[in-house]
């Protein structure tokens, strides 16, 4: 009997990785995200996290080698949910302006999670035991949301809606400073994140030179960079 409940635990957290996962374990996950995001790591407990869900210990332990495994994994599983949104919003536009103006709305709209998930990878970032297998899943985070929105911008550079700008770099830009209002949220509590946001949208729409109050024109043959308002901060343009 014993063996065969070792080995069902086993194949529970192989399964685990990239797979299907035992409703009962999601919930453990998402409890424990919950609780993670409001407090230290080093002080929430097992027993915590299972009053939280009113189920015994030994519940966890099944699905989790301790604590440190649950945090891993639960980073995971919020990792892979962040990906599939961004998968969804991708595969909803064809547009780039629509794209990338939902893609915006979507982290005013999702705020909450995105900044309990930032919280938590802050706090992975300086624990002590780290997994190559979330570190992975973190940087392929971070990679696939620049690889949307650097193509989303190379899109838009060629069909003349943006101005001639480093791809890659915007996208970095708009990540980087994404965390960052997410990051002083932390620490004004009553920071306003949907007016950091959109202001945050304003300023990535005049690097790009979008002028997000007209419609999109496509460029036309001969046509210069399209008009809006960083037109100025093209290379040897005049001011």
């Amino acid at each position: 009997m014993k063996e065969t409940a070792r080995f069902k635990q086993k194949t529970v957290k192989k399964r685990r990785r990239g797979r299907a996962l035992p409703q009962r374990a999601t919930e453990l996950m998402a409890a424990a995200l919950e609780l993670f995001a409001n407090e230290d790591f080093a002080a929430v407990t097992i027993k915590d996290i299972g009053n939280a869900l009113g189920v015994n210990t030994a519940l966890i332990y099944y699905y989790f080698d301790d604590k440190a495994d649950l945090f891993g994994a639960s980073l995971e599983y919020a990792v892979e949910q962040a990906l599939a949104n961004y998968r969804r919003l991708r595969e909803r536009h064809s547009d780039p302006v629509d794209l990338i103006a939902d893609w915006f709305d979507n982290h005013i709209e999702l705020a909450k999670p995105i900044r309990q998930l930032v919280k938590i990878m802050l706090d992975y970032s300086t624990s002590q035991k780290q997994k190559g297998v979330v570190d992975a899943v973190i940087k392929q985070f971070y990679d696939e949301e620049t690889s949307i929105l650097s193509s989303t911008i190379r899109q838009g550079i060629k069909l003349g809606v943006f101005r001639p700008v480093d791809p890659e770099r915007a996208a970095h830009i708009a990540s980087t400073y994404l965390d960052g209002i997410m990051v002083r949220s932390m620490i004004h509590k009553d920071l306003d994140i949907a007016a950091a946001m959109k202001d945050l949208k304003s300023l990535f729409w005049e690097h790009l030179g979008h002028r997000a109050d007209l419609p999109p024109s496509p460029a036309l043959p001969g046509d210069g960079p399209p008009v809006g308002l960083a037109a100025s901060a093209l290379p040897g343009q005049r001011r």
